[in-house]
């Protein structure tokens, strides 16, 4: 599938970035495993860079004459703007056409003779004109505010006129100059910026800002590539004239205009012709007003303008074209892994940062809070047990895009998270009974009707087989001590043989303890309060050896 140039980069970028960042916007339980999401990522963008390559090798391969005798007719190139006579020669015969390269260039004085020429070529080739090229001459007028309204002129011109319109006319301005004397033995202009390439029919999206900033970077290059001075020098004057069309506003006045129907900016040039055609205009004023330096002094010459290379291709682009484009891909691929790389570190470092604190304010939290708060550490207990199951879960089917890329944190939190749910204790089940409504005062045997109120403690007792009995006898201060004590160990006794002797549960189940008066519950000094006292605590604890 051949895909338009301007949106190459686009698709690259779209594809990468959905590949590697979509997932980060799922919850964590549905992002798939991190170490999948870097393969498809690096796939993705190794299949780009490779595909590129392979473009290149492929297009080294191509001729270009066999691109060329594709063509069967050499393309139309009109030359328009208020400088388009610079590129003809001054005979009245052969004012108005050039056949020079491949193409056939035709002139265009005025915005007049725009709509009959193009309806000429129309009749005589069966289409519309291929491409119109617009000259630009440095040195065109000594004014720039003349130069502007120029170009201004022609723009305004052409937008009184109405025919024509549903015809596009890839539009590329070229701005000559004299960048330095002409090589002895060679009469060939440098060229820098785009190719006119007839297989180009979409427009690029980039403005001319943007495509000067392509022939800055083609400037820098050539300088980098180059040691001999009289290259750096070219260079320099270039940058300096592409420094002049922006402080001058030239530019914004030169681009609108080739963005006038039907003309549709297409590509920018810049052309270092050796030679001066005119005397000293704009730009070498504008030079010598901004630095002081003078361009190189040349003899003017009256000749035509030198016009560029024309790619009369209809099935593919220009090699050179093509491999820059290539190299731009595997560029915005590399890029774009980049970023993919570097968002996601970063969303895993938050998200890895979040779990921690979170986990660990909540440990710190259970172990903070008493055993006495059972609710709330039963609570805290659920929470924890929780965040063991998600850690685990990650420690089994892979840690998710979200917390990978080598930042995760789980397995610490998992060893702290069991060590905080293996010290839980659930917290003792205690049954207070009255003494008075099991023995009679002062006795240790069971009275009549005990039974009853020993069968519900007995049934909870039943229920829950994985705990142990302590059976804890209490009295008021009644009496000596050390009776008191008796008192409520052999109490604490005879409740304990009665459960064993109506349960056959084992006797090793059961503790009993006699505390006498020694942890009264209220005070012993009135009735209430010692009835309060007198009573039979039954409390099952859980057994250490089943937990």
């Amino acid at each position: 599938m051949n895909i338009p140039n301007h949106l190459r980069a686009p698709l690259i970028w779209i594809t990468i970035l959905a590949a590697g960042l979509i997932w980060l916007f799922l919850p964590l339980a549905m992002q798939p495993y991190w170490i999948l999401v870097f393969g498809a990522v690096l796939a993705i963008g190794l299949g780009i860079i490779g595909l590129s390559v392979h473009r290149q090798r492929r297009l080294r391969r191509l001729s270009t004459d066999v691109q060329l005798s594709a063509m069967r007719e050499l393309p139309v190139v009109l030359i328009v703007g208020p400088y388009a006579a610079a590129a003809f020669p001054r005979s009245a015969q052969d004012g108005v056409l050039r056949r020079e390269g491949h193409a056939v260039w035709l002139l265009v004085k005025t915005p007049e003779e725009l709509a009959a020429t193009m309806s000429m070529v129309k009749e005589s080739h069966g289409r519309f004109p291929d491409a119109a090229l617009m000259p630009v001459l440095a040195e065109g007028n000594p004014d720039d505010a003349v130069m502007r309204r120029e170009f201004t002129q022609w723009r305004r011109a052409l937008e009184e006129t109405s025919r024509n319109r549903a015809c596009v006319l890839p539009c590329y301005p070229a701005i000559y100059a004299c960048l330095g004397a002409r090589d002895s033995g060679s009469d060939k202009s440098s060229w820098f910026g785009d190719v006119i390439d007839m297989s180009i029919v979409t427009p690029s999206m980039d403005n001319a800002r943007q495509r000067l900033q392509m022939i800055r970077r083609q400037l820098d290059q050539s300088s980098l590539t180059s040691s001999q001075p009289g290259r750096l020098t070219r260079d320099a004057l270039g940058q300096s004239v592409l420094d002049w069309l922006e402080d001058t506003a030239l530019l914004s006045s030169i681009a609108p205009l080739a963005n006038t129907a039907p003309f549709a900016l297409h590509g920018l040039l810049l052309a270092d012709i050796g030679y001066t055609p005119t005397r000293a205009g704009s730009w070498t004023r504008w030079l010598v007003r901004k630095t002081g330096l003078q361009p190189p002094a040349t003899s003017i010459v009256s000749e035509p303008l030198p016009l560029p290379e024309v790619i009369p291709m209809r099935v593919a682009q220009t090699k050179e074209y093509r491999r820059i484009a290539s190299r731009h891909a595997t560029q915005h691929a590399v890029a774009a892994m980049a970023v993919v790389l570097a968002a996601s570190f970063f969303a895993s470092g938050w998200k890895n940062s979040q779990m921690v604190e979170r986990i660990a304010s909540d440990l710190k939290t259970y172990w903070d809070t008493p055993d006495e708060q059972f609710n709330a550490k039963r609570e805290l207990l659920g929470v924890l047990r929780g965040e063991y199951a998600e850690v685990q879960q990650y420690a089994k089917g892979g840690v998710p895009v979200g917390l990978g890329w080598g930042l995760y944190k789980g397995g610490e939190l998992q060893s702290a998270l069991e060590r905080a749910i293996a010290a839980y204790r659930p917290p003792p089940v205690v049954l207070t009974l009255d003494s008075l409504s099991l023995f009679d005062s002062g006795k240790t045997s069971l009275k009549a009707g005990a039974s009853q109120k020993l069968q519900d403690a007995l049934k909870l007792i039943l229920s829950n087989p994985d705990k142990r009995i302590l059976i804890a006898g209490h009295t008021d201060n009644i009496g000596s001590s050390d009776a008191n004590l008796k008192l409520s160990e052999a109490r604490a006794k005879a409740i304990r043989d009665w459960f064993v002797a109506e349960s056959s549960l084992p006797v090793t189940l059961f503790a009993i303890q006699g505390y006498g008066d020694t942890r009264p519950l209220a005070s012993n000094r009135d009735a209430a309060g010692r009835a309060r006292n007198r009573r039979v605590e039954i409390t099952l604890v859980p057994d250490v050896k089943s937990h």
